[in-house]
């Protein structure tokens, strides 16, 4: 087989999968892992995809920032699988921080059913409305500067308020997710926050719905990192899925749980 037959051939499952390994191309093709190297890398050079440790996967693209109301009803179905799942990680007793963004809004509806008892940190007024009248979960809500298109606190007093606490799980709502890019948002002073999140807590835990992974946004938040755990919803493809494995990245999905 050509090199262009090969490389063709790469492109359709590319876009089938999501991702391809370098393993399952050795095996599809039965050619050395030095000539799906340079397969790889010469479909980087025209801008068909990015390599990464063990494979390859789409080039990621910039996810656009719509508006919070006309968000709220994206993907609604993917967001609420992908917080029953997240949920499951909340234990009696904890102290957690929810980040802002429409997909926290579902997490905290999703909350609202637990029966256990847990705090809440957030400086996003729209999760504190949705669960400040549970008896069960005490909330604290941290205040600052308010951003009416996000609906929630960002700025000097939240970040110095939030670094003098400490939780033990902070649940992340980033727009793009991408192995060569890492975590992604849109919105600067939302993403300081998110910085400040990041240093109070024992365990980072991102939540994004399958439409967000290898996508990027404005502005990089951090690299994906093998310490933090990634929540997303059962539509995620397997190519996708089998590749951040390889890359010893942690990912749940919905289905897993149910």
């Amino acid at each position: 087989m050509f090199a262009s037959e090969r490389q063709n051939l790469i492109r359709k499952l590319i876009g089938e999968k999501g991702a391809v390994t370098v393993s399952e191309l050795v095996s599809e093709f039965g050619v050395s892992i030095e000539t799906v190297r340079r397969d790889l890398l010469a479909l980087e050079k025209a801008g068909v995809l990015s390599r990464v440790h063990g494979g390859a996967i789409p080039r990621a693209h910039l996810k656009p920032a719509g508006n919070f109301s006309t968000r709220l009803d994206e993907h609604r179905p993917e967001k609420n699988e992908l917080s029953v799942c997240a949920a499951e990680l909340i234990c009696d007793g904890d102290v957690i921080a929810i980040d802002s963004g429409t997909t926290a809004v579902e997490f905290a509806e999703v909350l609202k059913s637990l029966e256990i008892h847990f705090v809440v940190i957030t400086h996003s007024l729209a999760v504190f409305n949705i669960l400040s009248d549970c008896e069960n979960i005490e909330t604290i809500l941290i205040g600052g500067t308010y951003d009416k298109a996000e609906n929630a606190f960002w700025g000097h007093l939240t970040q110095e308020s939030l670094r003098r606490l400490h939780v033990s799980k902070a649940f992340i709502f980033p727009t793009g997710i991408s192995l060569s890019l890492g975590v992604s948002d849109f919105h600067l002073n939302l993403t300081d926050v998110q910085h400040t999140l990041l240093g109070i807590t024992d365990k980072v835990i991102v939540l994004a719905d399958s439409s967000k992974f290898e996508k990027t946004s404005l502005i990089k938040l951090c690299d994906l990192s093998p310490e933090h755990i990634y929540v997303t919803d059962s539509e995620l493809p397997d190519g996708i899925l089998e590749l951040y494995k390889e890359n010893n990245i942690t990912v749940l999905k919905g289905e897993n749980v149910r």
